[in-house]
């Protein structure tokens, strides 16, 4: 919610008088986290219709915020196009269910997890004789539960014969040449590791930015087919390879290694920003 009174123009904010609040693009843009080019982008894709003022100001009311809100998870969180997104909550003019703003909001990969693991036809027990992970981890992952870790996560991704942008449905439909920053799907795990998805579509390369919370990492040591390829931004990235040693990478340092080599990482004291490429796209 935003504290406010009704817009009259986007260079203030006025009292109309008849009990309506309304939004700038601008309060709106801080307030939802989304740059107003983002905003007028939606607009023109039909997800959402300010009304104008008589001067062709865009005024937000509180329930557009909330629709805002929930696009912003959709695009974000669970990768959707704009016109699965059109589907899923109705055109611009039509409002949200009332607990709409906050459906799927906290269980993450849960319910994906559980539809892979009945698409696989397999048990718990089977999963978990598979990965290692016990039984009653496994089923509070699928019902929303927190503490999938990116090595656990990458256990019950290839159980099922899948890679972890499935995991999280966060592949882009479409196959563009540019992708914009805020349009990048994410991935986020319960420790607040972040990966953002740089390229789409059938590729050789799957390049992420990747952001790491200090100290969080990949909580174990986990491998699969290909290459990888890390480059740090910024902090302080802890890389421990088995049998091979640690590596300590500084900004502006790389490090590429085989990624059937089982493999760990965390940040240091301060946060890590990096980019992460993987070959071919297993990861």
């Amino acid at each position: 919610m935003i504290a406010g009174r009704e817009y009259a123009g986007e260079g203030g904010w006025d009292v109309s008088g008849n009990g309506s609040v309304g939004f700038s693009i601008g309060e709106v843009s801080r307030a939802v986290g989304l740059a107003p080019q983002t905003l007028r982008l939606w607009e023109r894709e039909r997800l959402v219709s300010p009304r104008r003022t008589d001067r062709g100001y865009r005024v937000y009311t509180e329930p557009d915020v909330q629709r805002l809100q929930k696009i912003k998870h959709l695009r974000k969180s669970e990768g959707l196009n704009f016109a699965a997104i059109r589907k899923q909550i109705g055109p611009s003019s039509t409002p949200l269910a009332p607990d709409a703003t906050n459906a799927g909001a906290s269980n993450g990969p849960g319910e994906q997890l559980r539809r892979l693991r009945s698409r696989a036809h397999k048990t718990l027990k089977e999963v978990s004789e598979a990965t290692g992970l016990s039984i009653s981890f496994i089923s509070a992952l699928e019902r929303g539960g927190s503490g999938a870790s990116v090595a656990s996560l990458k256990l019950l991704a290839e159980a099922y014969g899948v890679n972890m942008r499935e995991v999280f449905g966060a592949d882009l439909e479409q196959n563009p040449l540019l992708v914009r920053g805020e349009e990048r799907p994410v991935m986020q795990w319960d420790n607040g590791v972040r990966f953002e998805e740089m390229a789409a579509g059938e590729k050789a390369m799957d390049p992420s930015y990747i952001r790491v919370p200090s100290g969080a990492g990949s909580e174990g040591f986990y491998s699969h087919n290909g290459e990888e390829f890390i480059y740090v931004i910024s902090g302080t990235l802890h890389v421990e390879l088995k049998e091979q040693g640690s590596f300590t990478l500084s900004p502006g340092d790389t490090l590429y290694f085989p990624s059937t080599t089982p493999h760990r990482w965390w940040a240091g004291d301060d946060p890590v920003e990096a980019v992460y490429v993987n070959t071919p796209p297993t990861f």
